[in-house]
C-alpha cells in the first residue's frame, strides 16, 4: 500500500476496519520522481487524458467487450472507459473525435489525473458540398 501511495499523487489515504486504522499522510511537494510522466504518443497525435485518479476499467463489466479498440473511429462524448474512484465507477468520455491509434492503459492499472488513455487520429471533414467539387454536377 505505501508503494501504491508513493508512486501516485495521492497526499493522504486512511483506511479503518473495526480494530484497524491505517493513516499514510505525506507532507512538503511532491518527489519529481513520483509525477508520472507521459509515454510518447505515436506520432505525435492527440490524447484523450484521464480526467481523476483510480483504477482503470475498459469494459463495462467483467467478461464485456472493451469500450474502444484499436482502430475503432469515436466521436466527441464517446465513453472510452471507466475510472474506479472511492468505489464509484465514473465514466470517462473521449473529448476528441477520430480513430483509436493507440491505447495506453490496460485493466486493472492505477491512472493518474491527466495521463494519456488512447491517441487519436483524426478523421478528415468531407468538405460542405459532399465531396462534389464541381458545385454539384456529375
Amino acid at each position: 500500500m505505501v508503494a501504491a501511495v508513493e508512486a501516485s499523487d495521492v497526499r493522504e489515504l486512511e483506511l479503518r476496519t473495526p480494530g484497524l486504522r491505517i493513516m499514510l499522510r505525506r507532507s512538503g511537494p511532491l518527489p519529481v520522481d513520483a509525477v508520472p510522466l507521459a509515454p510518447a504518443a505515436a506520432d505525435d497525435l492527440p490524447a484523450v487524458r484521464s480526467p481523476l485518479t483510480g483504477i482503470w476499467y475498459d469494459a463495462p463489466a467483467p467478461g464485456a467487450p472493451p469500450y474502444v479498440r484499436v482502430g475503432d473511429t469515436i466521436d466527441v462524448g464517446f465513453v472510452i472507459g471507466l475510472v474506479e474512484t472511492m468505489k464509484v465507477f465514473n465514466e470517462v468520455t473521449s473529448d476528441l473525435a477520430g480513430v483509436v491509434r493507440q491505447i495506453f492503459v490496460r485493466r486493472g492499472e492505477l491512472v493518474m489525473t491527466n495521463a494519456p488513455l488512447l491517441t487519436l487520429e483524426p478523421v478528415a471533414e468531407l468538405p460542405s458540398d459532399g465531396g462534389l467539387s464541381d458545385g454539384g454536377l456529375l
